[in-house]
């Protein structure tokens, strides 16, 4: 029984715990026979998915593209989903979903959370798309707010959380791991490509309204990317947050995706509108490009300073424990099909 779960080429503190969370939970369980899978933390279930003569579902999540092939029959075990909205899409019921299963990590005597007079300090975690066009070590060190880069080893990333005062998150994984080590986190965005389907999927479970500030970009090259992100298909931040609007977008997106012209449109209309626009605009003298990015970044961080300010979420003990027994009786039935 192997774990399947996204591998980012640069990593993505939110999808690598999967490569050791699970063996740590179930040790001398999973191994490398792919005859039968499950599918763990991550917006993983959809049509990429391999192959398995068996698949079992362990807390993942939809958020993207087309169900997998032979999704429901007898080689799926549905254990449970990320959130209400994934059960939604997949044809679930609500019986089918707990939350995302980074809450497991609570359990763990490593990351066992401290106590409040013990942590401090606040840190921010952009989203992995944030770090290669935004300019966000250098608003973080303006605000005074601790810079964590998503792309950092998971384990010294849940640490930095674990020890935090608070967590400012446009990373979704940052906000369910601070949720996790019992610390409040403030939901921000800092481009259109932020999806509300996701967030929303896990915050309901926690009976947690998502209501993410807006940071704007910090930097030019950003700004234009997030201006053009709807024209190829990369904007997925909704301003009707509620969980109808959620998944019409879902199925609105999954539709216009679905054409046959879509791979070429989208190729194109990114080539026009933000390939190259940005290599024009690269071209301006750097002393007008710098000017504008001071102002990028210096607005951004003055939003990030007020954002350091507040109390943040964090869900009821009573909530986040229920959950987490949960998914613990989901682990113990995994146990009973090896």
């Amino acid at each position: 029984m192997q774990i399947y779960y996204y591998k980012d080429s640069v990593g993505n503190f939110g999808d690598d715990l999967n490569g050791w969370l699970w063996d740590r939970l179930l040790p001398n369980f999973f191994d490398s026979d792919t005859s039968v899978r499950v599918s763990v933390i991550g917006t993983i279930i959809n049509e990429v998915m391999p192959k398995a003569d068996k698949w079992f579902v362990l807390t993942s999540g939809v958020g993207y593209g087309h169900l997998p092939e032979g999704f429901g029959n007898d080689n799926w075990k549905i254990l449970s989903v990320r959130g209400p909205l994934s059960a939604k899409v997949l044809g679930l019921g609500s019986d089918k979903y707990i939350t995302d299963g980074a809450a497991l990590l609570n359990t763990l005597a490593e990351f066992k959370p401290l106590p409040e007079n013990e942590r401090s300090g606040v840190i921010f975690i952009p989203h992995h798309h944030a770090i290669s066009v935004g300019n966000w070590e250098e608003v973080c060190r303006l605000a005074g707010v601790e810079y964590v880069s998503p792309q950092w080893n998971a384990v010294d990333v849940i640490n930095k959380i674990r020890n935090a005062k608070l967590v400012i998150a446009d990373a979704m994984h940052a906000a369910i791991i601070a949720d996790a080590m019992r610390v409040p986190w403030v939901p921000v965005i800092t481009s259109p490509q932020i999806n509300t389907f996701k967030w929303l999927d896990w915050a309901l479970t926690i009976n947690t309204p998502y209501s993410p500030i807006d940071l704007g970009p910090s930097h030019f090259h950003e700004s234009l990317r997030s201006n053009t992100l709807k024209y190829y298909g990369e904007k997925y931040k909704l301003s009707d947050i509620s969980p109808e609007s959620a998944i019409k977008d879902f199925y609105f997106k999954r539709k216009y995706k679905s054409s046959k012209l879509w791979p070429t449109y989208s190729r194109i209309a990114r080539r026009l509108t933000y390939n190259l626009p940005y290599k024009i605009l690269s071209s301006l003298k750097d002393s007008e490009i710098k000017n504008k990015n001071l102002v990028y970044t210096e607005s951004a961080a003055e939003r990030l300073i007020k954002v350091k300010n507040s109390s943040g979420f964090l869900s009821d003990d009573v909530v986040f424990f229920n959950n987490v027994d949960g998914l613990l009786s989901k682990l113990d039935i995994l146990k009973q099909h090896k």
